[in-house]
């Protein structure tokens, strides 16, 4: 099974730390209709920093979640986002997908830290320009994933009674859901708008620039959105469960008021004091990837930040990381590109999870013809 770039199905896993969301989408791009929706809660230990860490038990427990929701038999697609997983862009001349194919596997090893033997490959032409000199360079995406961990989540999911349509890489499945494509009348070299884009999930965070429609760059960073609740959890000693309400409910110091009628004002400020010092780590982490972007040859610098992922739903974080690094930060909302919801929840409950459901969006949705 080759690494997929190219969409084939349309149900989707985005298979988190906590937790397993499924999105299943029909119809052609501009009349979309979720009809699947749903989410199913993993025992902890079971997917660490992106990985299937307990193959046996991860796939007894999909194997009842897909029993439950008779999926058996069902064609799914796989995202990845793990230390394990290397993305690069990188220029080659121009020649035909044959040549291009054989080149890559000839010059794939000085792109990434992983023996060739021990990956698998695949790319796309993402854009072609005309030197100077009148040669043409294509630009290229070239993604390698460890067979190792490719092998155990495939095998995962095939003892479940899934079908495996293909496996894409989650800053991918993210640039589609949440960045539009450069518009029709777009002039002729114009660099477009570029985006940064920080998917905070229960397992890792996902980093990605993307111009337009085009991913420039992506970093995996092992923070997750648990850790907020877990680091208040310890400063308060006070149950997980308890802290991740308090997440929610107090958050961060900003323009969305805490919810004082259960809180008095001193835990108001203890909470928020110990969620700054999380959210400055992470703001830290994107400060880095950013600016190490932004150092690169003909770099655009980042002009605005979409937050998604299960983070995104920790109170005023948007306005605190716009704040820290003097970006606009606007809620990721995937479900823009759905016409109907078929899915059997409302409307109003879809729209308190979109952000989390990014990755997934971004999965399901089918190739335009």
């Amino acid at each position: 099974m080759a690494l997929g770039l190219i969409q084939k199905g349309q149900y989707a896993l985005d298979i988190g730390g906590s937790s397993i969301v499924v999105v299943g989408v029909s119809g052609k791009p501009g009349g979309l209709k979720l009809h699947t929706y749903f989410e199913w809660p993993i025992p902890s230990g079971l997917v660490i920093d992106g990985e299937i860490a307990e193959p046996e038990l991860f796939a007894r427990e999909l194997k009842t979640m897909v029993g439950r929701y008779k999926l058996r038999g069902r064609t799914v697609q796989l995202a990845v986002s793990n230390q394990k997983v290397i993305v690069r862009t990188i220029e080659m001349p121009d020649m035909t997908e044959e040549e291009l194919a054989g080149a890559i596997q000839f010059q794939a090893q000085e792109y990434i830290p992983i023996p060739v033997d021990e990956v698998v490959l695949d790319s796309q032409v993402t854009g072609k320009r005309v030197d100077p000199d009148g040669s043409v360079r294509q630009e290229v995406l070239l993604v390698a994933g460890q067979r190792t961990m490719i092998a155990t989540l495939l095998q995962a999911i095939r003892q479940s009674g899934l079908r495996v349509a293909g496996i894409d890489v989650s800053s991918l499945a993210l640039v589609r859901a949440l960045v539009p494509e450069a518009g029709y009348f777009a002039e002729g070299g114009e660099q477009g708008v570029c985006r940064g884009i920080a998917d905070i999930s229960s397992s890792v965070s996902t980093l990605v620039v993307a111009v337009e429609g085009a991913m420039r760059f992506t970093r995996i960073v092992n923070f997750s959105s648990d850790r907020f609740a877990r680091v208040l959890a310890d400063a308060r000693d006070i149950p997980f469960e308890d802290a991740h309400i308090m997440v929610r409910r107090i958050g961060l110091k900003g323009p969305m008021p805490s919810d004082n009628e259960f809180y008095p004002d001193e835990v108001v400020r203890e909470c928020q004091e110990t969620l700054a010092s999380v959210a400055d780590e992470l703001s830290e982490e994107i400060r880095r990837s950013f600016d190490y972007y932004e150092g690169q040859e003909a770099a655009a610098r980042v002009a605005e930040l979409i937050l998604s992922g299960r983070g995104a739903l920790v109170r005023n974080l948007d306005a605190y990381l716009s704040n820290s690094l003097g970006l606009p930060v606007v809620i990721g909302n995937p479900l823009m590109l759905i016409s109907h919801n078929a899915s059997g929840e409302s409307d109003a409950e879809l729209s308190s999870v979109a952000p989390c459901l990014s990755v997934a969006v971004g999965l399901a949705m089918p190739e335009e013809n």
